[in-house]
């Protein structure tokens, strides 16, 4: 495998770079800036720093082989003191856009594309089952949610988050642990599977997709936030999808995902809420979305 790029100095990156002949150009950078995305026609790149890159790898590698609907692997080597792995594309359009698309077009999303959407979400809360654990490390989950963060962002309903969670705790001891995306939401979805797997841990079953669903309530509607919703979800459809999970749940032996949707919705507010200092207007409209609809 040859790999050229310019050596860049920290903080940049170059706009292009050469793996084996094939050209990628440069996507974004990820969180914590140890790695790099960068797009060929048909493929992905991820290079950075090799920790992080191995360690992605590796739970890219568990996901494949538990059947999750993810990319696939394609090569993966070394070169000027970083780590890379390449990965197949699975597409030009995410969920988020195919959405945006259909409000634009008919002011609603259609019903094939939300078929489309349940049929991935399904897909991969299968695949999660199999990862289920009889552990329950809380400590854990709330790391991966940034609970302590938002309590220090929030200190005057700093008690009122950790009583409020206590009560989530409590409720989805119900619920088997599984390997969890963590920011699993219609951005990271595509008709053909899911990307972005940097931020997984284990989580309560459910919290994943419950978290697909209800993502977008913690976007404004106003286009003067930094960001804004582009599509919504009907109450119909809202209610489709969390009857299928349920049915799909009880037939796995489990609880309907139903019972607990307030609680994970709680949590996945918090996620969002948290380090997100960068876009002033959204970080307050978040922070008043987890105080009015979970902690009065």
């Amino acid at each position: 495998m040859t790999f050229q790029a310019p050596r860049s100095t920290p903080g940049t990156r170059p706009e292009r770079i050469v793996v084996n002949g094939i050209t990628y150009s440069f996507v974004t950078r990820q969180r914590g800036d140890f790695s790099v995305i960068y797009k060929s026609e048909d493929k992905f790149i991820r290079i950075g720093n090799p920790d992080k890159i191995h360690r992605d790898l590796a739970l890219h590698r568990k996901m494949e082989e538990s059947g999750f609907p993810v990319a696939t692997l394609l090569a993966e080597g070394e070169m000027n003191e970083e780590a890379y792995f390449i990965e197949s594309s699975l597409g030009d359009a995410h969920f988020g856009d195919i959405f945006a698309a259909d409000m634009q077009a008919e002011g609603s999303i259609s019903s094939e594309n939300f078929e489309r959407f349940l049929s991935i979400a399904e897909q991969f809360a299968k695949a999660q089952l199999s990862t289920a654990t009889a552990e329950r490390d809380f400590a854990v989950f709330m790391d991966g949610i940034l609970f302590s963060a938002l309590c220090e962002e929030l200190p005057e309903y700093a008690e009122r988050l950790r009583l409020r969670f206590g009560k989530v705790r409590e409720r989805v001891s119900q619920i088997p642990f599984v390997l969890t995306h963590g920011d699993f939401n219609p951005n990271n979805l595509y008709p053909t599977g899911v990307i972005d797997l940097e931020d997984s841990f284990f989580a309560p079953y459910g919290y994943d997709v419950v978290s697909a669903i209800s993502h977008i309530d913690s976007f404004p509607d106003s286009h003067e936030y930094e960001f804004f919703a582009k599509y919504r979800f009907t109450t119909e459809q809202k209610d489709t999808y969390l009857q299928r999970l349920d049915t799909f749940s009880e037939k796995a032996g489990l609880p309907k995902l139903s019972l607990f949707r307030e609680d994970l919705e709680f949590c996945r507010a918090i996620w969002l809420a948290a380090k997100i200092p960068h876009t002033p207007k959204l970080q307050r409209f978040r922070y008043d979305f987890v105080i009015q609809n979970f902690l009065t």
